[in-house]
């Protein structure tokens, strides 16, 4: 048994845990005539807040599997319940490292390291991250070449310093200039 404390909107769990409910949800539970929930009742309720948060998340953008989980655990703390919604997820293909990876490499203009960095930090397997950088790097001399265009008059080591901070490699920066000359 759970006891709550209903305040509008809210229901409070403990002190700092509480989850927003609309007044549908409020009333198909029966919360206003309640002071104790089943633990039942309680999961039912935490995974429909949580899946619904999943959804409005996703809908907004793209996530990685690590990255929605932990939003969602910050804010409803029950790991089982997240890792049901994370797979349901996955089963529906709302949620792919893979896809992910490939569009966050498709969508940044850095170099493969600072990708390589990024995309571990957002949770993608190393084996997921070596695919989508490979799949890339034909276009990272392309990308070198057009970062160098678009960076105008600068000092030729400002630049250099530049490309090497967006994770671009020196040989790869000398190699790419050379072949703009």
């Amino acid at each position: 048994m759970k006891k709550f404390n209903l305040k509008g909107n809210k229901v409070y769990f403990s002190e700092i845990f509480y989850i927003d409910l609309n007044k549908a949800t409020i009333i198909e539970f029966g919360l206003k005539d309640k002071e104790y929930l089943t633990d039942e009742e309680y999961e039912h309720l935490i995974k429909l807040r949580a899946l619904s948060m999943g959804y409005f998340l996703l809908s907004k953008q793209d996530y990685s599997i690590k990255e929605l989980k932990t939003k969602l655990l910050l804010k409803y703390k029950e790991k089982h319940i997240i890792d049901e919604i994370i797979e349901e997820f996955r089963e529906k293909n709302y949620l792919d490292d893979y896809e992910y990876g490939r569009g966050y490499v498709r969508n940044h203009n850095y170099g493969k390291k600072k990708m390589e960095f990024m995309l571990f930090q957002k949770g993608i397997s190393q084996d997921i991250i070596k695919k989508v950088i490979g799949e890339n790097s034909e276009n990272e001399m392309e990308e070198i070449k057009k970062l160098w265009i678009k960076l105008g008059d600068k000092e030729k080591e400002k630049k250099i310093l530049s490309l090497m901070r967006k994770g671009f490699e020196y040989q790869d920066i000398k190699k790419a200039v050379s072949e703009l000359k």
